[in-house]
């Protein structure tokens, strides 16, 4: 599972203070398919800290020291409506032949052709994992210019739809005990399917969706479904 969980990623910054090595907050995660690798992440992630696309400083496993260069933006546009809480998705396609010459470590992402699930076909009480850094969590380490999250795995039930268009809802049912959600949103959700294979039982990861919001008191969050962000991939490929 280790190699599976260097797929979510921290999303931090870097500071214009020179004595401040990083700073940021929220979760992203890294997906691929046969033609490119992409980072995703809720757009408020950005938008909310006034963190931009520049500064970001996305590392692609937790032992690199280069961030991932981008060279594509893929986002939702907007309306007015008050059930578009699904187009609060931001995606950055990965320039890998700028990677393939300056990576200093393995790209590992999810295989969004063979490893997706969407949220639609999820049964009530079916259970889900979390996968995201907490704001709580993170901790700076100015005397060795470093900023230090901690991955936290979080179990869940899935409760159904939410009041906004593809979007879903549900319930934390985990040891690990937070007073926030905050630094969460971005966080990719995933579905445990078993598959047998040479007569073990293993547990194979589905991605279903991408947390958006979510409350500590009430244990509850709404995600989008993984097939908004499968979609807005399709689309910017093709107008690229």
């Amino acid at each position: 599972m280790s190699n599976f969980e260097q797929a979510c990623r921290p999303v931090i910054f870097k500071h214009t203070d020179p004595d401040i090595p990083y700073w940021g907050k929220g979760s992203s995660f890294l997906i691929a398919n046969a033609r490119a690798h992409y980072w995703v992440t809720a757009s408020h992630v950005l938008s909310r800290i006034g963190g931009t696309a520049q500064a970001l400083r996305i590392f692609p496993s937790d032992y690199s020291r280069i961030s991932l260069p981008f060279n594509e933006k893929y986002t939702i546009t907007r309306g007015l409506a008050a059930d578009e809480e699904h187009k609060d998705v931001l995606v950055l396609r990965i320039d890998l032949d700028e990677f393939d010459t300056s990576g200093d470590a393995p790209l590992v992402a999810l295989d969004i052709e063979q490893g997706v699930l969407i949220a639609e076909e999820l049964a009530l009480g079916s259970e889900l994992m979390v996968i995201g850094y907490p704001s709580e969590s993170n901790f700076v380490d100015y005397d060795a210019q470093k900023i230090k999250n901690t991955r936290s795995v979080l179990r869940a039930v899935y409760q159904g739809l939410s009041i906004s268009d593809h979007c879903h809802k549900l319930k934390f049912e985990t040891s690990v005990q937070l007073e926030s959600f905050d630094g969460l949103s971005g966080s990719p959700i995933f579905h445990l399917l078993p598959k047998v294979s040479s007569g073990q039982e293993l547990l194979f990861p589905l991605l279903v969706g991408m947390l958006l919001r979510g409350t500590a008191s009430s244990a509850t969050a709404h995600f989008v479904s993984a097939n908004v962000i499968v979609n807005l991939i399709t689309a910017g490929e093709s107008n690229a």
